[in-house]
C-alpha cells in the first residue's frame, strides 16, 4: 500500500512528504537537542523547519529535470527517512545549512548532461560548492563531482576546466572582502583551517550501526541491478548514472576525513542513495519486497527513536 501511494507524484504526497519532515523534525529535536530553548532556538529550528520542507520541492525539481528516476516520490521518500537515521543533521547548523545549499550546486552539475549554457552550469556549481564550503569546509570535495560531470558528459576544455576554480574563489574572495572590511580577518582563517579525523570508532553504537548496516545493506545489493540497467540505457542515461556513483564515491570520503562524526556528516549520502534506492525499487517486480524495503526503513526509524536515542 505504502509502495503503491509513493509511486506517483501527485499533491497528496507532497502534502504528506511535509507532514513527515515535520514530524520527524520535532522528533529528532527532542531526543538530540541540547540548546536552551529561548526565542533564538525557535526562530533558527522554525528556519531549519522550513528549509527541510524545502528541500521536497528542490529534490523533486532536481530529480525530474534530469530523469533521475521515474515519475515517482520514492526518492524523497527515501531521502526523508535517512534524515530520522541521523537525526544529528538537524542540530549541526553548519552542516545542515551546507547540504542544503549544495542540492543548488548538485542542481547545475548532474544538468551538464544537456549542453545548453554549459559555462553558466559550470560557473554556478563551483560557486554554490564555494559557499557550502563556508558553512562546512569538507564540501569543498564536491568540486571533485563537478570536475568529473564535465569529464563524464565531455565537457572538457580547456575554459571548463578553469571555470569551476574560479566559481569557487568567487565566494571565498566575496566572503574575505566582508570580513576585512570589519576587521575579522582571524574568523577567515579559522573557517578556511583544514581539521581531518579518520577515527571511525565513534560509529560502533547502535544508534549508528543498525542504520548504517541497513544502508550499507541496501547499497550493495541495489547497485549492481540498477547499474546494470542503466549501462544498456541510452548514453546519457548512462553517463548520468556513472555521475550518481562518483557522487556516492565522494560522500563517502566525506564522511570519512569528516573532523567531527556524530552522524550528521552521512547528510552528504543522502542525495545520491536515495535515488538509488528509487531506481531499485522501480526495477523489483515482486510488490512485498518494495513493501518490505519501505516498512523496514520505517521500523528502523521507529527503533532508532523509541529504544536507542
Amino acid at each position: 500500500m505504502i509502495a503503491n501511494f509513493f509511486n506517483q507524484t501527485k499533491p497528496i504526497n507532497f502534502l504528506v512528504l511535509s507532514i513527515l519532515v515535520f514530524i520527524i523534525f520535532i522528533i529528532s529535536l527532542i531526543h538530540v537537542n541540547t540548546e536552551e530553548i529561548d526565542f533564538y532556538f525557535f526562530i533558527k529550528n522554525g528556519l531549519f523547519l522550513s528549509a527541510a520542507v524545502l528541500i521536497i520541492f528542490v529534490l523533486n525539481f532536481i530529480i525530474r529535470k534530469n530523469s533521475l528516476s521515474d515519475d515517482n516520490s520514492y526518492a524523497i521518500f527515501f531521502y526523508i527517512l535517512l534524515f530520522s537515521f541521523f537525526p544529528n543533521t538537524f542540530v549541526n547548523g553548519s552542516i545542515f545549512v551546507s547540504s542544503f545549499i549544495l542540492l543548488f550546486a548538485f542542481r547545475r552539475i548532474y544538468s551538464l548532461r544537456s549542453s545548453i549554457k554549459i559555462k553558466e552550469k559550470i560557473f554556478d556549481g563551483a560557486f554554490w560548492i564555494g559557499i557550502a564550503s563556508w558553512f562546512y569546509l569538507e564540501s569543498l570535495l564536491f568540486i571533485i563531482l563537478l570536475y568529473a560531470a564535465i569529464l563524464i558528459f565531455r565537457k572538457a576544455d580547456w575554459r571548463n576546466i578553469l571555470i569551476p576554480i574560479i566559481g569557487f574563489i568567487t565566494p571565498v574572495f566575496l566572503s574575505y572582502a566582508y570580513l576585512l572590511a570589519f576587521d575579522d580577518i582571524e574568523s577567515f582563517r579559522r573557517i578556511w583551517e583544514i581539521h581531518y579525523e579518520f577515527d571511525l570508532g565513534v560509529y560502533n553504537s547502535a544508534n549508528y550501526l543498525i542504520p548504517l548496516i541497513l544502508v550499507g545493506l541496501l547499497i550493495a545489493i541495489s547497485i549492481f541491478p540498477t547499474t546494470n540497467k542503466s549501462l544498456i540505457a541510452k548514453i546519457d542515461i548512462k553517463s548520468t548514472w556513472v555521475l550518481l556513483i562518483a557522487h556516492i564515491v565522494v560522500s563517502i570520503l566525506i564522511i570519512l576525513v569528516a573532523p567531527f562524526k556524530d552522524g550528521s556528516e552521512f547528510v552528504f549520502l543522502f542525495f545520491p542513495v536515495s535515488i538509488l534506492f528509487a531506481n531499485y525499487l522501480q526495477i523489483i517486480n515482486k510488490y512485498w519486497i518494495k513493501e518490505a524495503i519501505i516498512y523496514l526503513f520505517i521500523l528502523t526509524f521507529f527503533t532508532i527513536h523509541l529504544y536507542i536515542l
